[in-house]
């Protein structure tokens, strides 16, 4: 089975809680069309049911040869596509694409995949991924579909006693 990649194009939201390492947002939209070299190529509703956020590191441009910067920590596949967060590693590749990400300077989310179930159309001009095998994300420069989109950027820390319901205290005396 050959690896593909994909490219989407995103908006950014920055939040100002936390220490901003976490990215979500829309990985893979379903139901819209990309031109694909020769074909037209279509993701469909639960084409990535069976990922497991805990396998599906976070590169940066596809880097294979380099370490991630990061892992998903959820993935929820909903009627409009495949939604992700992701934790940046503190480590300077992490650091360096958190900042492209804020300034703008990187535009797209990026999936490269394993196509497991597809359905052609005659010409094989156009294609339906009905399943693949998800393998890894990416933060990449260069969109090939436009619609997803990191809503976020923001951080998952545990409660402070400040932020932490009165129960909570209690239970913990």
């Amino acid at each position: 089975m050959t690896l593909e990649v994909r490219t989407f194009s995103l908006a950014l939201e920055e939040r100002e809680d936390g220490d901003g390492r976490t990215l979500s947002g829309l990985l893979v939209p379903y139901d819209t069309e990309a031109q694909i070299g020769s074909y037209v190529e279509t993701f469909r509703r639960g084409s990535f049911t069976d990922a497991d956020p805990t396998k599906v590191p976070l590169l940066a441009q596809h880097g294979r040869d380099e370490l991630p910067i990061g892992r998903a920590t959820t993935l929820t596949d909903t009627d409009v596509g495949l939604q992700a967060e992701f934790r940046v590693s503190k480590t300077a590749a992490g650091d360096d694409v958190l900042q492209l990400v804020r300034d703008g300077a990187v535009r797209g989310l990026s999936v490269g995949f394993v196509p497991i179930e597809n359905r052609w159309n005659e010409q094989r001009t156009r294609v339906d991924r009905l399943r693949a095998r998800l393998v890894e994300a990416s933060v990449t420069a260069f969109p090939a579909y436009d619609g997803a989109q990191i809503v976020a950027v923001r951080a998952v820390l545990p409660p402070s006693p400040a932020r932490t319901p009165r129960l909570s205290l209690a239970r913990r005396r």
